[in-house]
């Protein structure tokens, strides 16, 4: 059933992680500006608690606990405890599978016990992020279990995508150039290290996971322990399904640690606090790490190399060639000390081009929401901009060119010719009507030739013009993705040569063909100042009308032509004279009172030879669609791998 977005006052982001599990809300704001919203606000999980643990506990009666309320004494006593369950899905009727849709189910009954006056039935939608690495159909299998689970679905999101979005939107991060020269998204989740790379010459994005994540740690850190604690490996002969609980407190352990390194850290769990049993109530294991004693430990288990050993996999074998400007953490165990060195090492760049959020925990989940909000405001301007690319047409542009360039020529054409009238009048030698008659066609190849540098500008202004409206709409679509703003604009000219096709627009030729083409139809209004001139000339010499002296009908004729010269030969003598000053003047005075029919003429004979030439009109067509092509590959990449 199709949704009234209009009816939805929040958007609710949920990061349900293979570790923890965190979420954010968005309000629509509908009556705002995109650069007046709220910031999507964290929700706070569990009393001071905006990130709980990714745990469910189901009790035989079927009351389900989850976060840390799955890990109390009293839960413990009656169930299994479930951590580290999320997984790519397969079979939706799946025990894991199934698992997962109650604990969806749990998690978003808290959010709404949690903001019970905020949150009513209908006025909000939830969306959640998935792994980079799952394909299509896990996606697709995904967003049916929420659906199944009660989740008001509005959609998924790649989790790569929502830090993308989310560092957009973060001011210290300063990433909006580097995503478009290239950046990484480097994703530390609890089962695996995802990394993701873009730049604003791909497609797609390029997405790797490896199987090094945090868990390893705690779960090597438990290792180690267990080896040389009898209590431990009686707990777990005696209460295998709870040995979760106890990785669960090691794993806190680890994130004290890493939340401040520089101090030592100790701590002793006792067993007789969270279980009943005998030969267990006075044994408990210690905690105990020096400054930097950890990550000692993880180079010499290996853990740190194989994070090493990732990053310059994905650099070599899956970004080969490709820039890194900026890097982006996220994860909440992307807090480990030795991440931002390693990066630094690994992908050659300084560590003020790595950053991350204040807390990486929220990050997914601040993104979702952020991209949800944004997805669900710009819906429909997606549906009106089809219509607006297809009316960019060539011709369109081209009509607008040949107006553009067209005046602009017309006007330094009538110059030239009104200049070179001017040079000839005021000449201090006797000078021919050949000779302005040539001074004329000379000055307009040079201002047909001068002019070409400008056709550029004018296809470009032309395209602009028509694209207007188009570009608005794309530039309040891109807006609102990220605080920055993202640089969209249309691909020049001069990159028309590396866009799909290769064809551009040959100027030169292009140049030429008008040129010659002006050349052809000056005939028109060359001929017609010849006329002009001629008839000044003669009726200044002899005193009498052109079409009398010439056509023979006055006898004083004779004292300039012969009697049996042809009409052509008369003209060539007269165009061929040499004319005083005075004639000269005479003439120019004719030509001024025939100005406006010479002007239409020139205006008729430019305007006809861009029309007529499709040389042009083919190739500013064929550029209009490779740049209407390009500008769209630049939207989608623009809006952050919009999916």
């Amino acid at each position: 059933m199709a949704i009234d977005k209009k009816k939805i006052e929040y958007v609710v982001g949920i990061d349900l992680g293979h570790g923890e599990t965190s979420a954010a809300i968005a309000p629509m704001q509908w009556d705002k500006l995109d650069n007046q919203l709220d910031a999507a606000k964290d929700l706070e999980m569990e009393p001071n608690r905006k990130v709980i643990p990714s745990a469910i506990t189901i009790t035989a009666d079927g009351t389900a606990k989850i976060g840390t309320a799955a890990f109390s004494p009293d839960i413990l006593k009656q169930a299994h405890v479930n951590v580290c369950f999320k997984k790519k899905p397969q079979d939706i009727n799946g025990d894991a599978e199934k698992l997962m849709m109650r604990f969806m189910t749990e998690v978003y009954r808290k959010i709404r016990e949690n903001n019970s006056g905020m949150l009513t039935d209908g006025n909000h939608l939830i969306y959640i992020a998935t792994p980079s690495g799952w394909d299509k159909k896990a996606q697709d299998l995904y967003l049916e279990m929420a659906r199944k689970a009660g989740l008001p679905m509005g959609g998924i999101t790649k989790e790569s995508r929502a830090a993308f979005v989310r560092a957009q939107h973060d001011p210290t991060a300063n990433l909006g150039r580097n995503i478009e020269k290239g950046a990484i998204v480097f994703d530390m989740g609890s089962s695996t290290l995802d990394f993701t790379y873009h730049n604003s010459t791909l497609t797609n994005m390029i997405d790797n996971g490896y199987d090094c994540g945090a868990s390893f740690v705690e779960k090597s850190m438990f290792a180690e322990l267990e080896k040389s604690n009898d209590a431990i490996q009686t707990f777990r002969a005696k209460y295998p399904d709870l040995m979760d609980y106890l990785l669960f407190e090691v794993r806190r352990a680890k994130e004290e640690i890493y939340f401040d390194t520089n101090r030592k850290y100790k701590k002793t769990i006792n067993f007789e606090d969270f279980i009943d049993d005998e030969d267990l109530e006075d044994e408990r294991f210690r905690l105990k790490f020096e400054t930097g004693e950890l990550n000692q430990f993880l180079e010499r288990n290996g853990y740190i190399g194989s994070i090493r050993e990732a990053m310059r996999d994905y650099a070599e074998k899956h970004i080969p060639g490709q820039n890194i400007y900026g890097v982006f953490l996220t994860g909440g165990a992307s807090r480990m000390d030795f991440i931002k060195p390693l990066v630094s090492e690994c992908w050659k760049i300084s560590e003020d081009k790595i950053f991350r959020d204040q807390d990486p925990s929220l990050t997914i989940s601040e993104g979702v929401a952020e991209v949800a909000r944004v997805d669900l405001r710009t819906s429909d301007m997606d549906t009106e901009l089809e219509p607006l690319f297809n009316k960019v047409s060539g011709k369109a542009v081209y009509d607008q060119f040949v107006e553009l360039f067209g005046n602009y020529l017309f006007q330094k054409v009538a110059e030239t010719v009104e200049e070179k009238c001017c040079e000839w009048r005021d000449s201090s030698s006797n000078l021919s009507l050949n000779y302005l008659n040539n001074r004329i066609k000379d000055g307009v190849r040079r201002t047909v030739a001068e002019s070409s540098g400008l056709v550029n500008d004018a296809v470009k202004a032309a395209i602009e013009e028509e694209t207007k409206t188009l570009r608005e709409k794309v530039d309040s679509i891109v807006a609102a993705y990220t605080s920055q703003g993202t640089n969209i604009q249309l691909p020049s000219l001069a990159d028309l040569e590396v866009m799909k096709g290769g064809v551009g627009v040959d100027m030169n030729d292009v140049i030429k063909d008008i040129s010659s083409s002006i050349e052809t139809e000056s005939t028109n209004w060359g001929g017609l100042i010849a006329g002009a001139g001629i008839g000044a000339a003669v009726a200044m010499i002899l005193g009498g009308p052109l079409a009398w002296i010439i056509g023979g009908g006055a006898i004083l004729g004779k004292w300039l032509f012969g009697e049996n010269e042809t009409e052509e030969q008369k003209r060539n003598k007269a165009m061929a004279k040499d004319l005083s000053s005075d004639e000269r003047a005479a003439v120019c005075n004719t030509l001024a009172e025939k100005w406006d029919d010479i002007t239409e003429s020139i205006h008729s004979s430019v305007f006809n030879s861009l029309k007529n030439n499709n040389r042009a009109r083919r190739d500013i067509a064929s550029a209009v669609g490779n740049l209407m092509a390009a500008y769209k590959d630049a939207l989608k990449k623009s809006r952050i791998m919009v999916e």
